[in-house]
């Protein structure tokens, strides 16, 4: 896999809304399987739960005995062979479920020497299957295999180059192998090569939309697009591969499929809705994780109970296509 030379960015248009609170309640993350069930990670006061969902926007259950385990989980993951790995930051351990929820391994031990872990928050893999755990109050990343065993972490606590302040968020550019770290405390991206050395940091300082508060989750989609869940400012920010803003999302919801059932069905609920200014029912609210899987991009919508769903409309160029890479700016209108 590599990067485009560069892209035509013909649009990134809203696309659905799944879920609603009752299903999607409080969602932290998710992940999708092989057969596209969506795996929801709700983090509700009450108690945590696994919600299956479809594109058909139906309520599948819960993973009966998936929640039962589990704290406060932070991030899931599925791998290839659709094994659910799941962050907690409370019980300091990744837990491995299968899709029937039965509990396959957990590992990790709560401490600061290496190996340990003290409240784990992002995880992703790497090309060798190893994971990543962004660990959050060590104020470090730390390598597992699957299997719990300790490879190696980098970070110190923080706000120069290479230091971190309470991370949270980790992805993998899968075009360079290059890690991404939402650096929550410091309101910045860092990155670093797969050893940990670090390469460079960006943040966000545009007069029009401002800085990041609270960078939470983050992906990277196949052009090495970098996609950041800006938690206190309840959107998403989009950087390319440079590091440059390209825009915001600030939410565009409709109502869901079975958003619409349940209203149908609920003559109070419909009396409520229809007395109801609608357009900031239609923005995030604390945003706590972004996915990319294809063209689509997945924000659980953790304050709004759902999931928002856009499609990126992108034609990737050569050189032949267009000038070459200029740091001068100018201005067009097509």
């Amino acid at each position: 896999m590599s990067k485009p030379y560069a892209l035509l960015r013909a649009g990134f248009p809203f696309h659905a809304t799944l879920g609603m609170r009752r299903v999607t309640t409080m969602p932290m993350d998710l992940a999708i399987s092989k057969d596209q069930t969506i795996y929801v990670l709700n983090r509700p006061d009450e108690i945590a739960e696994i919600r299956k969902i479809n594109w058909k926007d139906e309520d599948l259950g819960t993973i009966p005995e998936g929640g039962k385990n589990l704290v406060w989980p932070v991030q899931i993951l599925i791998d290839e062979l659709d094994h659910i790995y799941i962050s907690d930051e409370a019980k300091n351990k990744i837990i491995i479920l299968d899709t029937s929820g039965k509990e396959l391994d957990s590992w990790g031990e709560f401490g600061s020497t290496n190996g340990k872990i003290n409240r784990p928050s992002g995880i992703c893999f790497d090309k060798d299957n190893n994971i990543y755990i962004v660990d959050t109050y060590n104020h470090r990343i730390s390598k597992f295999t699957k299997s719990g065993t300790f490879i190696n972490s980098f970070g110190e606590n923080g706000s120069q180059k290479g230091q971190l302040n309470y991370p949270w968020g980790i992805d993998i550019d899968h075009n360079t192998g290059d890690l991404l770290v939402s650096d929550w405390g410091n309101d910045r991206i860092q990155k670093f090569d797969y050893k940990g050395n670090f390469i460079e940091s960006f943040e966000l300082n545009n007069d029009l939309v401002g800085k990041l508060d609270g960078p939470a989750g983050i992906a990277v989609d196949s052009h090495s697009d970098i996609f950041v869940a800006d938690r206190g400012n309840h959107r998403i920010i989009q950087f390319n591969h440079k590091g440059n803003y390209v825009e915001r999302f600030i939410g565009d919801a409709v109502l869901s499929k079975i958003g619409r059932t349940y209203l149908m069905a609920n003559a109070r609920a419909l009396r409520a809705r229809e007395m109801s200014a609608l357009e900031e029912t239609k923005r995030f609210r604390g945003p706590t994780s972004v996915r990319i899987y294809g063209d689509l991009m997945y924000v659980p919508d953790f304050g709004s109970h759902r999931i928002q769903v856009y499609k990126k409309e992108a034609y990737e160029l050569d050189e032949t296509n267009i000038l070459p890479d200029t740091d001068i700016p100018f201005l067009y209108n097509v």
